[in-house]
């Protein structure tokens, strides 16, 4: 049996409420808690200590209790985006992983950030808004499949559609409002 995790979309996104996301939903988490995955669509560039990514690049993060992230935090960026680079595959896209950044062709496509907030081992990066090569976007919803297939089959967790609680909202919210004052 996999470990329940919590699937949760939240619509396009800016760069402050990305990261603020990341924060409020990680500090909100006790040690126990059920693995998250945020899944969204930059709205404009994303440029932040866990996460760097360009409009309209589908952006995630993997929230986990440390207890399921590997000992090593040196470790955390390899074990967040091996589903992310499975994923390319899946597309027939020959990514890898080099000096924590996910790279093609000798040049980085997406950006990686790894920290501890909380009690969680968050791990942040992106998609291409389109394959490379490709005249064409993903289809969002096809990519957004393809990747939670990975995560189940790599971490063994398995997934519900999920909404923040009341609490997650309020430290969010929070996040949210400690970002604008930083930005200011």
């Amino acid at each position: 049996m996999g470990t329940a995790a919590r699937w949760i979309r939240l619509g396009p996104c800016g760069p402050r409420g990305l990261h603020a996301a990341c924060i409020g939903l990680s500090s909100a988490q006790a040690g126990r808690a059920a693995p998250i995955v945020l899944w969204s669509q930059a709205s404009a560039p994303i440029v932040g200590d866990l996460l760097n990514a360009e409009q309209d690049h589908f952006t995630f993060a993997l929230i986990a209790p440390r207890r399921l992230a590997p000992g090593r935090r040196s470790r955390w960026r390899a074990w967040g985006l091996a589903p992310a680079l499975a994923t390319y595959r899946r597309f027939g896209v020959r990514a890898y992983l080099d000096d924590g950044a996910l790279c093609l062709n000798g040049r980085r496509i997406a950006e990686c950030g790894a920290q501890a907030i909380g009690d969680c081992a968050v791990v942040a990066s992106s998609f291409l808004p389109r394959p490379p090569e490709a005249r064409g976007a993903w289809a969002g919803r096809d990519l957004e499949a393809a990747f939670r297939e990975r995560i189940e089959a790599q971490h063994g967790w398995e997934f519900e559609n999920s909404w923040p609680s009341d609490a997650e909202r309020a430290a969010i919210a929070d996040a949210f409002s400690a970002e604008a004052a930083d930005a200011k």
